[in-house]
């Protein structure tokens, strides 16, 4: 019962006569009595001593309920109102990228442009703008074999490539309460998204417009709404490529030339990364938080003529400690994330040999599609017992999610009984986060399918030192197949996956997916 509801409750029979004074004096004295035998007396004679306070307290007041472990045999469980639903599952959405990078001999730079939009659980809007800046080198090292002449127009070749990157990405994140309130500022949001794509594909023009917003002849749209969170991120890369082709056309020396190339390619991706986001949903508590992250991809392809296929299976997981404004401890959640991807489309490059060099170029197009499973656990601390043990945390186990927690992140989707037992009641020595995470952690799994239309336009110039440029778009669908969520313990027993029916996206409903 709350204070004021306990405050309102009038005593029964003979007590209707007290004062508020006579009950004030009883309630602080029973207060100051508990207080000393709690901290005085350990174990269960502390608890027999607390159970008895309470029941001359409910005595006092009229209030009624179990006092302590009565009425549970002596299992305290966790309470039956605890909302366990996920706080952030994605049923669809789409991404928008755009983008361009520049090279100069192993030097490479360039900018790109996502836009995301979310449509989450529970009926919210997830609005993000990133923008990101890219540096790096790169280096390697080919093998033709063959001659290259009018004799012996094919050959054969190898080449090994690798390189080390980083990128800078400042997002803003709006999160709207409903569709409708998103709706309210839709034609923002699409102004602001056409002009960012017209910076990014044709930067030249963007004099022009600084020059017509000075005289006042042209106003830059922007969004009127503050965001909600707003996010510097950090990304370090490493890549190695490696392919394998046969080339065939006629001989540079007759003039144009133009490639049938079949041969092979394989990519590995390594990269870690790490954001700040600030957080103004609670204006009264403005939260900060800090995600650790990491990515592992592989892939291997084949082309043959202009068409191409490959395949990439990837991986990820990070780390997402968030903070209070006074800098206690909030919630810590581990992510985790696998991609299995294959995409068929058309490459088509041109190289040419002139007076100055050679020059090339090419385009790229294709249909990617991929099915990714993504699984979260979060532990909640609101208690500073609840603080201290998320501090104990972090500072046995960093950024690793304990084994505890790391079972409820195994693979369930495919399991008919979605993996049994998934969190059982803690022993009395366990450490006090795995009391935590059973009482109120919250655990989610979803599955997605992923289309996504893409294409690059690319010229290169060699001159004694290469130089290059290419543009990038990207157009991505996702819609969540299958959803699965932990459920509370039941009478002391185990927490169990669920059926999350609310982040099935319609369009998965609506094909019996």
């Amino acid at each position: 019962m709350t204070p004021e509801g306990a405050a309102r409750r009038r005593a029964p029979g003979g007590d209707r006569g007290a004062s508020f004074t006579q009950y004030a004096a009883v309630v602080l004295c029973i207060a100051a009595i508990a207080g000393a035998v709690l901290v005085s007396v350990p174990g269960k004679t502390g608890d027999l001593f607390s159970t008895a306070l309470c029941r001359i307290q409910q005595a006092v007041t009229g209030d009624e309920g179990p006092c302590g472990d009565e009425g549970d045999g002596g299992d305290q469980e966790a309470d039956p109102e605890y909302d366990y639903t996920p706080l952030y599952c994605v049923k669809d959405g789409t991404k928008e990228t755009y983008g361009y990078s520049l090279s100069l001999g192993i030097f490479k730079w360039g900018q790109e442009y996502s836009y995301a939009k979310e449509n989450l659980s529970d009926g919210s809007v997830v609005v993000t703008f990133v923008p990101t800046t890219e540096v790096g080198v790169a280096g390697g090292a080919g093998w033709d074999f063959g001659k290259k002449n009018a004799d012996a127009p094919a050959h054969a070749g190898a080449t090994v490539e690798g390189g080390v990157s980083a990128k800078l990405s400042p997002g803003m994140t709006y999160i709207f309460k409903s569709k409708e309130e998103y709706e309210k500022f839709a034609d923002e949001v699409d102004a602001a998204i056409a002009e960012e794509q017209n910076r990014q594909m044709n930067p030249r023009g963007q004099t022009g417009l600084a020059i017509a917003e000075f005289f006042g002849v042209y106003e830059r749209p922007e969004i009127t709404v503050q965001p909600t969170i707003r996010t510097a991120t950090l990304q370090l890369e490493a890549s190695g490529d490696a392919g394998i082709g046969v080339w065939a056309g006629p001989a540079a020396e007759k003039g144009d030339s133009w490639n049938m190339n079949l041969g092979a390619q394989g990519n590995v991706t390594v990269s870690g990364k790490f954001d700040k986001s600030t957080w103004y949903d609670d204006p009264k508590n403005i939260k900060t938080s800090e995600t650790y992250g990491w990515t592992g991809s592989g892939s291997l392809g084949a082309t043959a003529l202009a068409a191409h296929a490959d395949g990439e299976l990837s991986w990820s997981g990070g780390t997402r400690i968030m903070r209070n404004e006074d800098g206690s401890l909030d919630s810590i959640r581990y992510i985790a994330a696998a991609e299995g991807s294959y995409t068929v489309g058309i490459d088509k490059q041109n190289e040419r040999k002139n007076k100055d060099g050679l020059d090339g170029g090419g385009i790229s197009a294709g249909k990617k599609q991929t099915k990714s499973v993504t699984q979260m656990v979060q532990l909640d601390f609101d208690t500073p017992e609840e603080k201290a043990a998320g501090e104990k945390l972090i500072e046995e186990h960093g950024l690793v999610p304990p084994p505890y927690v790391s079972n409820a992140m195994a693979d369930q989707l495919g399991e008919e009984d979605y993996g049994g037992d998934i969190a059982e009641k803690p022993a009395d020595d366990a450490p006090p986060w795995d009391e935590v995470f059973y009482e109120k952690g919250r655990a989610w799994q979803y599955a997605s399918d992923v289309e996504t239309d893409q294409g690059e336009l690319a010229a290169k110039i060699k001159m004694g030192l290469q130089f290059g440029g290419s543009v990038n778009w990207a157009l991505e669908e996702r819609n969540t197949t299958d959803a699965l969520m932990l459920a509370g313990p039941e009478d002391g027993g185990p927490r169990r996956f669920i059926e999350y029916a609310d982040c099935v996206s319609d369009q998965a409903k609506e094909e019996g997916r």
